[in-house]
């Protein structure tokens, strides 16, 4: 039975690969598809699913939808069926012009998080509702299997720390939280991310660490005298989270989870 649109979609997204579906939005003059032609593009630029009329125009919005699935964005882009004209001139002879839709599914965000705490459990339902993919780190495997791994479906690693950072790869634009279950270890796993992994750091979309006003203004200080650059600190998201108040387990993941919001939607 030839599968539809919607179940190649459903079974991507299940293995974990995101799809672009572009779409013809527009046409005018002569084009090889008329308004409302689909086709759906894999991450490794495969043709999955439908077409846009073949030939050039069709090879140009394939390599467009890996950018956008790499880039993790929609796009509305308009292609012209020209031999020459404008840079998006597709060399063809058609003569009109096509408007294409790219539309991204199944593209998450890797978060890592170091504790598995009262905080963590509250937040992990709304990242996974966000479009984050969250790894949680503890040096508790028994606290990971009786709070989390029963409890949700997110990959967990346990292990000493800070050491057992030197085997996680962070992936670029992934964000990183440090709520750990003693400030003492906070302050190690951020120095130790800073001095011995701070290469990596550097590409993170987000770091950030709990504590209050006073308390990160002693580590940090502490960090600065131990010979940790002021301006890897001062990318740290610390006392983490929106200023709102916060004060439950509940309250401080909202908090949270809206601080990597905006940074996720800053143009930054």
């Amino acid at each position: 039975m030839k599968r539809n649109m919607f179940e190649i979609i459903q079974e991507e997204i299940q293995s974990n690969k995101p799809v672009s579906l572009v779409t013809v939005v527009e046409v005018k003059g002569s084009t090889p598809q008329r308004m409302g032609a689909k086709m759906l593009v894999s991450s490794t630029g495969k043709l999955l699913w439908g077409t846009i009329g073949g030939g050039t125009i069709e090879s140009m919005a394939i390599k467009q939808a890996l950018t956008q699935i790499n880039t993790q964005t929609p796009l509305l882009k308009l292609f012209e069926l020209s031999e020459t004209g404008t840079k998006d001139a597709t060399g063809m002879l058609c003569g009109g012009t096509m408007r294409l839709y790219f539309e991204i599914f199944g593209v998450t965000t890797k978060i890592y998080i170091f504790g598995a705490g009262h905080i963590t459990q509250q937040l992990l339902p709304l990242l996974s509702n966000l479009g984050f993919t969250p790894i949680v780190i503890d040096d508790r495997n028994e606290y990971l299997e009786d709070k989390i791994r029963t409890k949700l479906p997110v990959k967990t690693l346990s292990g000493e720390l800070p050491e057992m950072i030197n085997t996680i790869q962070f992936d670029p634009g992934s964000y990183m939280i440090i709520i750990t279950y003693s400030h003492d270890l906070d302050e190690k796993i951020l120095r130790f991310l800073l001095t011995k992994r701070k290469s990596e750091i550097l590409k993170l979309k987000y770091l950030g660490m709990i504590g209050s006003k006073r308390k990160v203004k002693e580590v940090f200080s502490r960090l600065e005298k131990k010979g940790v650059e002021k301006k890897f600190l001062d990318i740290v998201h610390a006392p983490i989270g929106l200023p709102i108040g916060s004060q439950t387990p509940e309250e401080i993941a909202v908090s949270i989870a809206a601080q990597l919001i905006a940074v996720r939607n800053s143009e930054e």
